[in-house]
């Protein structure tokens, strides 16, 4: 028997081809749709073997509580209830949000109890929260360069102009973030918000000093505007935990610090949240549109956290990491010092090297590409990315097993090398 709706599909199919899904776009969705994709592979470049990674910013996958983590959901799964399988309203699960608050209360400086605290599907989703809840279209964001890309796309989402403020090697620059704010206000413009990654900055791996904190709290009291700190590696220290914190020097006023368990612990779990004062969370409980976050992850989380599993995780990954971080920049010196810089960080996940001059970013990353190992350009962590001039690429250290790292780097180093020789791919 004929299908009866091959002529509606026929003539659907010719009228939503992908020009007309271009077409229906919004006006923001339609600019940044040929952005490209930025974490994708070289065209027409062909690993010689299997490829590794120093370009993914996740947690070693070979130490994964995995154990825990499948405890916590039976224990979920064979309670009586079915709240872990229900929607979930309002701020979030409150388990977790009270030993959010002890933590915080406990760690980094002020006492908080879980009503500063609304949780969401990993950190990315708190940041769309605020920059929908918060920023109009052709208001300015400013944010450091170079940046987390993956942030930049929720400002640009809002219609956002992002404008870039220069780092050094202790961080944001208080000096050019005045500037930028005396020519933006000649302009005319309203400035709503600051991104920082004030701790262990991706992709910089610096750490802003309780001075230049407190001259950015005291630039935004004075302007008016809100300071958005990214915190996703503030428990990753390899030493000491870092005093003083944007939310306890302000005491929560005009600071929303963002947090996540995706780099302490795995990324697929996606937990996020948002810490603030409570007028701040009651604006963003009030404005929230979906169906709540994911319970069953949620109370999986809970009950991990309550038998304390996160706490000893956690102390083991730093050490991980530190050990890790040692290795790549060892090698990296002893090896590659005539054609790159870096600084080494005391915290997080990335070495952000400069290449010298000759070298660009674009030719190392293909030729590392074709030598079996992924990293990422620099260009990519620049607001309006086009414009990056090329010079730096990021290491991630942190996904690629131990046994497997100084592999990777060396494969790095032949890349590299092949570049200076004039051999690049």
């Amino acid at each position: 028997m004929k299908d009866q709706s091959e002529p509606i599909k026929e003539r659907l199919s010719q009228v939503w081809n992908k020009d007309q899904w271009l077409q229906s776009a919004n006006a923001i969705t339609r600019k940044r749709a040929g952005a490209g994709n930025l974490w994708a592979s070289p065209d027409g470049i062909e690993p010689r073997k299997e490829l590794l990674y120093l370009s993914v910013g996740i947690p070693d996958s070979d130490e994964l509580p995995r154990a825990e983590l499948n405890e916590a959901m039976k224990d979920v799964m064979h309670r009586n209830d079915d709240t872990s399988l229900r929607y979930g309203f309002g701020p979030g699960y409150y388990p977790v949000r009270k030993y959010l608050a002890e933590t915080y209360s406990r760690e980094r400086g002020f006492a908080v109890t879980p009503d500063w605290f609304m949780l969401f599907n990993g950190s990315s989703g708190a940041i769309d929260q605020i920059a929908r809840c918060l920023v109009d279209p052709g208001e300015v964001i400013l944010c450091e360069t170079p940046t987390y890309m993956g942030s930049l796309a929720n400002f640009y989402g809002v219609g956002a102009e992002v404008c870039p403020v220069t780092m050094d090697q202790d961080g944001l620059s208080i000096s050019d973030l005045k500037q930028k704010v005396q020519a933006l206000k000649g302009q005319g413009k309203t400035i709503k918000l600051l991104y920082t990654i004030s701790t262990f900055h991706n992709p910089t791996g610096t750490a802003l000093n309780t001075q230049r904190k407190m001259a950015l709290l005291d630039l935004a009291e004075r302007e008016k505007f809100v300071i958005l700190d990214d915190d996703a590696y503030g428990d990753l220290y390899y030493e000491a935990r870092p005093s003083d914190t944007l939310s306890s020097l302000s005491g929560g006023h005009g600071v929303l610090t963002v947090g996540t368990f995706s780099k302490v612990l795995a990324t697929g779990i996606r937990i996020g949240w948002i810490h603030a004062h409570p007028d701040a969370i009651n604006l963003f409980t009030r404005m929230k549109f979906d169906m709540g976050q994911n319970q069953m992850a949620l109370h999986m989380m809970g009950r991990f956290l309550e038998k304390g599993h996160l706490e000893s995780h956690v102390e083991k990954m730093r050490v991980l990491y530190k050990k890790k971080m040692i290795l790549a920049a060892d090698f990296l010196s002893e090896n590659l010092s005539d054609h790159i810089e870096f600084n080494r960080p005391s915290g997080g996940f990335y070495l952000w090297v400069k290449l010298k001059p000759g070298l660009s970013a674009r030719s190392v990353w293909r030729t590392a590409t074709q030598e079996g190992v992924a990293v990422n350009q620099g260009y990519t962590f620049i607001p309006d990315y086009r414009q990056g001039d090329g010079e730096y690429i990021r290491i991630a250290f942190s996904w690629t097993p131990m046994y497997q790292l100084e592999e990777a780097l060396d494969r790095l180093k032949t890349a590299i090398l092949r570049v200076v020789n004039g051999k690049a791919a």
